[in-house]
């Protein structure tokens, strides 16, 4: 990681290359490795590890998060939704993960899942606008 810090992010993948390798069940290696990837733009190297991670770490949000964020990049929505409502299921108050849940629905055209995850965010966190936008939204767009 202090590799990385330093911007020597060479020496941090061949670090944590090892480190997965010799420790195939150190997930938190496999996750770093899989950021790094994706810093790196190495997105389906990223997959690789990501779902390693998210495998081994199934109770950590903010790994089907990430993991999500990059299958929707990637064009593999299915998977991608299924990291993302996991992520959401483990931190269902959690404004990230809804917004990028909504957001993935709002991409798909699934306007009416969308609006169903935009209402819990306004419901959570009716504080905070992007919610209330979000919602409006989809309203005008149905």
């Amino acid at each position: 990681m202090l590799y990385n810090q330093e911007g020597r992010n060479k020496a941090a993948e061949k670090l944590f290359r090892e480190a997965v390798a010799a420790n195939p069940e150190f997930y938190e290696a496999a996750y770093s490795l899989g950021l790094l990837l994706a810093e790196n733009k190495d997105y389906e190297g990223a997959a690789v590890y990501l779902v390693r991670a998210a495998a081994g770490m199934s109770d950590r949000p903010r790994v089907h998060y990430n993991l999500g964020i990059l299958l929707q990049h990637l064009n593999r929505p299915e998977e991608a939704e299924a990291a993302l409502k996991r992520a959401a299921g483990l931190e269902p108050n959690n404004l990230d993960y809804l917004y990028a849940l909504t957001d993935y629905y709002i991409k798909q055209g699934r306007w009416e899942e969308a609006e169903e995850i935009a209402g819990q965010m306004v419901k959570k966190h009716p504080q905070i606008q992007i919610g209330h936008e979000i919602l409006n939204y989809i309203r005008s767009n149905r």
